[in-house]
């Protein structure tokens, strides 16, 4: 269980400098002042560098067996994440009205759906501590996209996020842990993966119709 602890930390570290390269152009190079950025952007990045700081919280408590303190501090994510959810939305709608991309769409949805999904599986799973660990492990993956995919392409920022979960899916089988959470988590991001596929390529129609009515 430790080491799924120390992994937390690590996926949360590892993230930092990401978010820095994956931003620098559109929010970081306006520091201090941030001329020209909508609240949006900021309350978007405040509430996911309030969950990362959580998570790596919850993994100390966790680890050091201060339980009861993990609990009182979890409950505060039954707050934390309806407003990262209003985040999401705010920075697309902010995206959007700036400049239509029906594409970015597709990958908020991708990285929306797949944090939630994992989030609802932690919650649901509270009382099973092998795989609640890991679905919260898990929510912070889909922080990759945005941040890698920035710097890079999203296309190999989610190909390393389906990496990554097949190597942990992998390496607890091996060492006979709890694998089920990766394996759900690697069908949820295949399942997500189709879909936006299927309606941003095989039939743009939905998407560019959703645009429309939102944003048209």
């Amino acid at each position: 269980m430790a080491k799924t602890y120390r992994s937390i930390v690590l996926l949360v570290i590892v993230l930092v400098p990401l978010s820095y390269f994956g931003f620098r152009t559109s929010y970081w190079d306006f520091f201090p002042r941030f001329g020209g950025v909508g609240w949006e952007v900021h309350f978007h990045l405040l509430t996911i560098a309030a969950w990362l700081v959580m998570l790596i919280t919850q993994a100390f408590l966790a680890a050091k067996g201060l339980i009861e303190r993990h609990k009182r501090i979890g409950r505060l994510s039954y707050l934390l994440v309806p407003l990262i959810v209003v985040g999401f939305m705010a920075v697309t709608n902010y995206g959007q009205l700036r400049h239509k991309e029906a594409a970015l769409l597709g990958a908020s949805f991708f990285d929306g759906g797949a944090f939630l999904a994992f989030y609802a599986f932690a919650i649901g799973y509270r009382r099973n501590t092998a795989y609640h660990s890991r679905y919260m492990m898990l929510t912070a993956v889909p922080f990759i996209n945005p941040t890698l995919g920035r710097a890079i392409a999203p296309e190999v920022s989610a190909t390393v996020e389906l990496l990554l979960i097949i190597s942990l899916l992998i390496a607890a089988r091996i060492r006979k842990t709890a694998w089920q959470p990766f394996l759900v988590a690697l069908l949820v991001l295949i399942g997500l993966t189709l879909l936006i596929v299927y309606i941003s390529v095989i039939e743009p129609n939905i998407i560019e119709g959703l645009w429309e009515a939102v944003w048209g």
